[in-house]
């Protein structure tokens, strides 16, 4: 089948590139600055277009506007990458039968409690999140068969050129810096090979429609998921600083607990990503062994 992927040069682009062609998919890159295409969202009808000119069998859009502070510095921006562009790529895919996989976040949330229903209401405290739930909302109402895939946070380590929040976590380690992690955030954090699992399943599984929660199986809080990175890396867990969203200014646009929860069974949604939930298998040796998928902390050409 052949796939394209609308930021495929990103964290996530990458591992599920490398997931979609490990399946045996043929798969078309498209970014704003690399891959086989060139496609920027914030030109209308760029993305629509390279929908219709690859004829491709299933899209997968992790192109966005990423994070709060990008999105609060430039709302225009956002609004047309976030939501606009992802309207037009579902009209597209509506009209040429293509799967439309949409990935969005769990930011859409205010975070006054755990365990988010997939319909519980989206209260975003920010732009970002305004702007993907309006994204979210746009491709459904364009697609219904659709599929839309709200993604925890997820770890792991990125290829050059990329940014992950493990990346960046270890990078802080490596010049010696205190990294201060939040006490009072919590979510679910998910590996980033698993995501890619996921992502390369739902592309094939056109009977699962409408939004998913994709989210690891615990829920921890930011410093807590520093502690076991730290130690997972190699690095020693006295190096994790700590404080508080509230302590900085934060509280108020920086959601508080966004566990996720789902009304779907994730055996039939994403098969694959479920059964590595309870055993891993240790990339290097071969050998399985228990890992908590969020500290997976393996490289991309590693997939398998």
């Amino acid at each position: 089948m052949r796939v394209l992927v609308l930021g495929a040069s990103g964290f996530v682009g990458v591992w599920t590139c490398a997931r979609l062609r490990a399946d045996g998919h043929e798969v078309v890159e498209a970014s704003r600055s690399a891959g086989d295409l060139r496609v920027d969202l914030a030109t209308p009808g760029a993305a629509a277009e390279a929908v219709t000119s690859t004829a491709a069998a299933a899209v997968v859009v992790l192109s966005a506007v990423p994070d709060i502070t990008p999105c609060r510095d430039d709302p225009e921006l956002a609004r047309r990458v976030n939501a606009e562009a992802a309207g037009e790529i579902a009209e597209a895919c509506a009209s040429t039968g293509a799967r439309l996989v949409h990935v969005s976040t769990d930011q859409v949330f205010d975070g006054t409690h755990g365990g988010w229903l997939e319909d519980d209401e989206a209260r975003p405290l920010h732009e970002y999140g305004r702007t993907k739930l309006a994204g979210e909302r746009a491709v459904l109402a364009a697609d219904p068969r659709a599929v839309v895939p709200r993604l925890g946070l997820v770890t792991g380590r990125a290829t050059p050129g990329c940014r992950s929040a493990t990346t960046g976590f270890y990078a802080a380690l490596e010049r010696g810096d205190v990294p201060t992690m939040f006490t009072d955030e919590v979510r679910s954090p998910v590996a980033v090979a698993d995501v890619a699992l996921a992502l390369s399943d739902l592309c094939s599984h056109g009977d699962v429609a409408g939004v998913v929660h994709l989210g690891g199986p615990e829920a921890l809080t930011r410093h807590a998921l520093a502690l076991r990175e730290a130690v997972q890396g190699g690095y020693g867990a006295e190096g994790v600083g700590v404080t508080t969203r509230v302590a900085v200014g934060l509280a108020d646009v920086r959601p508080g607990n966004l566990k996720l929860g789902t009304k779907h069974d994730a055996r039939d949604v994403f098969p694959r990503a479920h059964e590595r939930r309870a055993c891993r298998v240790d990339a290097l040796s071969g050998e399985p062994h228990p890992l908590a998928p969020h500290i997976d902390s393996a490289g991309p050409a590693l997939v398998g």
